[in-house]
């Protein structure tokens, strides 16, 4: 098949976690032997190259952000720019990841007006959301009935207020009805949770990891080891800067608990943010500072170490998360997960056999966890070599790849 994949942002140039999904789909279609090209947006001048062999083109995008609203199911330069993309390729499919930014909604509408087959990948709750559900989540309670992922009356409009588009959910809704053959969802929770507030039938896909991808030499570990001063210490590691959806607040209340239980125990977060930054320079942090290492942005080889050299990796989201891929990578780095229990994380993370799932809106069932496999080297061994078999035996890229090229399929006999 012919593919034009569309993503918003791509890497190197962005690297958060949809971004990076997006290119190791494509990555896995083109080993298979499929045509793929990527299209993104760039808010500098259009330009293209190929990237790992496949031919990358990034349109121009940019307008104010106070506008989202609007300019995100249309603009008028980049549907010129995609029309044109469109016209030359000529593709089979069009498998839309992350189109709610740059490459906006109407991109799968041009598609559908071309005769051409599409498909998308939801990674989030943006097509019925302006960001994160959250109204949901309570700190006694981790299953949820399907009506419960609702989103409330109002609920757009009283968190967007000045920037609430009236219009934007029911367009989405449309397109996504009447202009795409295929609809994949990350986890059977935004799933669930999507078609709750009125998505259209969907099927589940869960990314897929090259376990060379997550190969480092010891001595590398054991360098970064020193270089963060934690030789010695019990290491938690957060990927990701401190962040209130991410469950920030209740993991600070956890290490505030674990530092007296666990007197040698660090939380090495990784992000470009200073402390300070990160609010944790205000006097109710001062005896948490000495028990938290700053480690900097790290993605490749340097974030497989960080991994390696951790005795528990942490993803404690409060809002529904559709997958985290942090768990699968520290699983495939044989490392134990504490996770939420709210969204597509358990459906990774088995409670008890790869790590815990918990209600992270209770600090102390966090801390417990924590606590649990902290000292217990051997069963976060064991809990860890459980998680490399189960993301090798389930979460493998090219076998992913392979599903996703089926979705292609079906959306060419649907469109058909």
């Amino acid at each position: 098949m012919r593919l034009l994949l569309l993503s918003d942002r791509i890497p190197p140039e962005n690297v958060g976690g949809a971004e990076a999904i997006a290119w190791r789909f494509a990555l896995g279609l083109h080993a298979l032997g499929h045509e793929v090209h990527v299209a993104a947006g760039t808010p500098g001048k259009p330009f293209e190259e190929v990237r790992d062999g496949i031919p990358t083109y990034h349109l121009h995008s940019r307008w104010p952000t106070r506008l989202n609203a609007y300019f995100t199911l249309g603009q008028p330069d980049v549907t010129r720019q995609l029309s044109a993309l469109y016209d030359r390729i000529k593709p089979d499919v069009v498998g839309a990841f992350n189109v709610h930014g740059a490459l906006t909604w109407h991109a799968l509408t041009l598609a559908h007006q071309r005769g051409i087959a599409t498909s998308i990948y939801f990674q989030d709750a943006m097509s019925v959301a302006y960001g994160k559900i959250t109204h949901f989540a309570r700190p006694d309670q981790c299953d949820y009935p399907a009506e419960a992922y609702r989103l409330p009356p109002l609920h757009n409009l009283t968190s967007q207020r000045l920037r609430y588009n009236p219009f934007r959910t029911a367009r989405i809704l449309d397109i996504l009805r009447r202009h795409v053959d295929v609809r994949v969802s990350i986890s059977q929770a935004l799933k669930t949770a999507l078609e709750a507030n009125g998505v259209p039938e969907m099927q589940v896909i869960y990314p897929g990891l090259d376990p060379a991808d997550w190969e480092v030499a010891p001595e590398k570990v054991e360098a970064l080891r020193d270089r963060l001063n934690l030789r010695g210490h019990r290491v938690i590691v957060l990927a990701g800067r401190l962040n209130p959806f991410k469950g920030s607040v209740q993991l600070l209340r956890a290490l505030d608990r674990l530092r007296h239980t666990v007197p040698d125990v660090r939380l090495l977060i990784l992000t470009r943010s200073s402390a300070e930054q990160q609010g944790l320079d205000r006097p109710e942090f001062a005896a948490l500072r000495p028990h938290i290492v700053i480690g900097g942005w790290m993605q490749g080889e340097a974030l497989a170490a960080a991994y390696q050299l951790a005795d528990v990796v942490v993803t404690p989201s409060t809002y529904l998360d559709p997958l985290v891929a942090v768990n699968q990578e520290a699983m495939l780095c044989r490392k134990p997960c504490v996770t939420t229990c709210f969204g597509g994380p358990r459906e990774v993370v088995i409670d008890g056999e790869t790590g815990f799932v918990v209600n992270p809106l209770d600090d102390g069932a966090l801390a417990d966890a924590l606590a649990r496999i902290l000292t217990a080297p051997d069963l976060a061994q064991r809990m860890g070599e459980a998680g490399y078999q189960r993301v090798r035996q389930h979460f493998d890229s090219l076998t992913q790849a392979r599903l996703m090229a089926d979705a292609y399929a079906e959306a060419q006999r649907h469109h058909g």
